[in-house]
């Protein structure tokens, strides 16, 4: 009973310290919580627009598809082996065939009686409609499929696939360093913090170290501010992050007829997980550093 008494007046004491050293240097602090927001807020923003871009992506690839047209001489059966190496191809995601009478019916519906008594000599072939899971493969896999056995042509429009693939891959690399850069950032801005803490809690720190506290004892109150400045951050950069998700992007992506937006229900729990991981990382990171330099001193 004692030493629970015990535990939990060091944790009173560990609790009450740390918010009257947040309180204490409470602007400093508000100004680091404001560069924190900001900076997980950016990397945020960077994650959501790569969500719906890779979106994108694949819809541009259901619409971009791969046609492929079987052998005019081959047998009735050489349709379905073709369509079984398509699906053995590991970048197909979906295939469907289109008989050369079905092809001829979708185009009657462009041209009309023009095509009267194409029926007995169809001149059209047996094919697949291709979907591919990776539009960056597109050539690769363009390759694999010429190689199958009757396979007698294959039609793609590559360059609005591959232009698009590599404009998300740029904005994947840019969002990526520009991710790295305010973590290190955001790292930074907790340490300081906790660094001018503790530096004005040196003749308090040094009177616990002579009495006999140990590194731990002293080191817990700041960790403890680093991870409240970091949670603070995050769920205010998650709460700013949704409402301009919700308010700004959305409707603006409702408004172009050839973006379908990411609904912000399928993102919601999995971005606010990794916002509060972020900054409980952050912040025990940042503070961790700071007051282990510090005691080191």
């Amino acid at each position: 009973m004692k030493g629970f008494r015990n535990f939990r007046q060091g944790v009173g004491y560990q609790l009450r310290e740390s918010f009257r050293v947040l309180w204490s240097h409470r602007l400093a602090n508000t100004g680091a919580v404001l560069l924190l927001i900001f900076c997980l807020l950016v990397t945020g923003a960077f994650a959501l627009l790569m969500l719906n871009l890779n979106r994108l992506a694949d819809e541009i690839g259901a619409v971009n598809e791969v046609r492929v047209y079987v052998e005019e001489t081959a047998p009735p059966e050489a349709a379905a082996a073709v369509g079984d190496e398509l699906l053995k191809l590991d970048n197909v995601r979906e295939i469907r065939f289109v008989s050369k009478e079905e092809a001829l019916e979708s185009l009657r519906g462009d041209f009309g009686d023009l095509l009267d008594g194409l029926e007995d000599d169809n001149p059209l072939r047996d094919g697949y409609r291709v979907e591919l899971a990776d539009q960056a493969r597109m050539k690769e896999t363009v390759d694999a499929v010429s190689a199958i056995p009757n396979v007698a042509k294959v039609s793609y429009n590559a360059e609005v696939a591959e232009r698009f693939v590599e404009v998300r891959n740029v904005l994947g690399l840019a969002g990526l360093g520009v991710g790295v850069v305010l973590a290190l950032v955001s790292v930074f801005i907790v340490y300081n913090s906790i660094r001018i803490a503790a530096s004005t809690k040196r003749s308090e720190i040094e009177i616990m170290k002579t009495v006999g506290a140990t590194n731990a004892f002293v080191r817990t109150p700041f960790l403890i501010e680093g991870l409240i400045l970091g949670i603070f951050g995050a769920a205010a950069a998650y709460g700013l992050a949704a409402l301009g998700y919700l308010k700004l992007f959305l409707p603006a992506a409702g408004r172009l007829a050839f973006v379908s937006a990411v609904p912000f229900d399928a993102v919601a729990v999995p971005l606010a997980a990794v916002y509060a991981a972020v900054g409980v990382l952050m912040g025990l990171l940042g503070s961790s550093i700071a007051i282990n330099r510090y005691l080191k001193h």
